[in-house]
């Protein structure tokens, strides 16, 4: 086989195409493996003075071992990058040479070296050279015999050079093997490769459809975590794509203004439970302060190769729809109820017609002709009128909840917030905490003193929701070691855009939080206390009513 490259890698002396553009690799090869033939050889000079200091008086030995020196002297400064790559076989030749007059007119058999060269000729070059260096180390051989007669001179010179011959065949077939099996790994390589790169555009695609959706498309694991989100998936829910692992800043909510979905009900808990569900509708409140309604459905994925089995979330945005279907409920509500009033009226004189005795029977049957239909007519009109209650009217609505799992969810959803500002928030709320009240403002007043308290709290600070019934009244506090609020500062702290230097030097805002939360305790009757020291720490105090007053619109019903 034919060899067109020289010195390379780790392995002596030379490289391949791809390196042989790296001249300072192929020197310091060719450096290596001369240096490793000087030293056996400086090695051996300092045993002979040790034990056979005679032999330094043999001529060619000596001139051997100078030579080798001299060879690797100018190996070490030749600029092999500059020259061409069979260059490098005069080092060998001259090699061999040199250990050949180390080897001759003496009883020490030296000539074993000469696996030196012949080892660096089998592996890199053509079986030519080693052919040539065979031969080169037999006419050495020859010489010697020559010089000095022996009966076991031809059977030493067989017996080398078969000796020889066998250690190059077989480093040479060896190192054929070994390229052989790196084209192959090479070829695999390029084929691995290329596979990467086709599953690596076809996952682009992917993405790329997905992303030009309307619809949001999500993969979640069996333990819960979210693999893959598409654009649409992660702009309803306030996701950021690059890290799908942080909480969501969309809020979901069993209706709008009603209660938080449970952790437990929500679409990725009981997707991450394997359970299989179609239009499943859910309220988000997204984190720029939009009501979007979804339908979402599951569907189980089976795992590929070594890729666990999950479940893909489909959810599609049906506000326009929703709102439509309500604003028809609504107009329905409206008509039945416009209609009501002339219905009722056809009926009454209707009644007080069939009261006259003077009537004939002709215009008798008429009239009870048209009483029936009139009350068919009531009959459907007050169906309509009832199923059509839930219109959506876009007011307030007070239901009986419970206080407490809204504190929960608020607190719950905090937590990464205050865990990253490494602040520790702890909950106090151990008993239930009914009241009638909108869900939805309840969960802005939590939301709103919660972030303030993490929001204006200096790192290794720490935050406190507590909540308690006191007789007909629902308390709660929230309580921090932060920054506080001056006492001159305190009486204008719920002004609209207020905002204090020191808060505003630690953290931004509006300054509309506070005033919101008020008006929204006393729309439920309730009150709102705020106690603060500078640098100590704030406190704020919600009374709420266990029955809250009716909210405007809410006493006004149909007749």
């Amino acid at each position: 086989m034919t060899l067109k490259r020289v010195a390379s890698k780790a392995s002596p002396a030379i490289v391949d195409d791809q390196t042989l553009s790296a001249p300072d690799t192929r020197t310091r090869s060719i450096w290596l493996t001369q240096l490793v033939l000087a030293a056996s050889v400086v090695i051996i000079g300092v045993l002979v003075v040790a034990l056979r200091p005679s032999l330094f008086g043999v001529w060619n030995f000596v001139v051997g071992i100078l030579a080798i020196i001299v060879v690797t002297v100018a190996t070490l400064a030749v600029p092999w990058a500059r020259l061409p790559r069979e260059s490098v076989l005069v080092v060998v030749f001259l090699d061999t040479l040199a250990i050949g007059l180390m080897a001759s007119s003496t009883e020490l058999r030296f000539g074993y070296l000469w696996v030196f060269p012949v080892m660096w000729v089998a592996m890199y070059f053509p079986a030519t050279m080693l052919g040539a260096v065979l031969a080169t180390i037999g006419v050495i051989l020859l010489l010697d015999s020559t010089s000095n007669p022996d009966s076991n001179a031809a059977l030493r010179v067989f017996i080398v050079l078969l000796s020889l011959g066998f250690i190059g065949i077989t480093a040479h077939l060896a190192m054929r093997q070994m390229r052989a099996l790196r084209r192959v790994l090479q070829r695999q390589a390029r084929r691995l490769s290329e596979t990467l790169d086709r599953r690596s555009g076809q996952e682009r695609r992917t993405n790329e459809i997905l992303n030009g959706v309307d619809a949001g498309v999500a993969r979640v694991s069996l333990s819960g975590s979210l693999l893959m989100v598409n654009d649409a998936f992660a702009r309803l829910y306030g996701l950021d794509p690059r890290d799908v692992s942080q909480p969501a800043k969309s809020v979901e909510y069993t209706g709008l203004r009603g209660m938080p979905v449970p952790l437990s009900e929500r679409p990725l808990a009981r997707a991450a439970r394997g359970e299989i569900f179609t239009d499943a509708r859910v309220w988000v409140f997204t984190a720029g302060g939009e009501w979007r309604v979804l339908s979402v459905s599951s569907k189980r994925l089976s795992g590929l190769d070594r890729e666990d089995a999950s479940m893909l979330l489909l959810a599609y945005d049906v506000t326009a729809i929703t709102h439509a279907q309500r604003e028809r409920e609504r107009l329905s509500a409206i008509a039945s109820h416009e209609l009501k009033h002339p219905l009722t009226v056809m009926i009454g004189n209707a009644d007080l017609a069939l009261e006259d005795p003077d009537l004939s029977p002709r215009i008798r049957e008429r009239l009870e002709t048209i009483l029936r239909a009139s009350e068919r007519v009531l009959e459907m009109t007050s169906s309509m009128l009832k199923s059509s209650r839930t219109a959506f009217e876009g007011r307030e609505s007070y239901d009986d909840i419970d206080v407490r799992q809204i504190v929960v969810d608020s607190v719950d959803s905090f937590r990464p917030t205050a865990t990253a500002h490494d602040v520790t928030i702890a909950l106090d709320v151990t008993e239930p905490l009914p009241a009638t009240a909108d869900g939805f403002r309840m969960r802005q007043v939590i939301d709103n003193l919660v972030s303030n308290a993490i929001k204006y709290t200096p790192r290794d600070g720490d935050v406190r929701v507590a909540g308690s019934m006191d007789g007909d009244m629902v308390t709660l506090t929230v309580s921090d070691t932060g920054i506080g609020i001056s006492p001159d500062d305190l009486p204008s702290i719920m002004t609209p855009y207020f905002r204090t230097d020191t808060a505003k030097d630690t953290a931004s805002g509006t300054g509309l939080g506070l005033g919101i939360t008020r008006e929204i305790i006393t729309a439920h009757g309730g009150t709102l206390a705020i106690d603060s020291e500078l640098g100590s720490g704030t406190t704020v105090t919600v009374r709420l009513p266990r029955f809250a007053p009716a909210p405007r619109g809410a006493e006004k019903e149909d007749s």
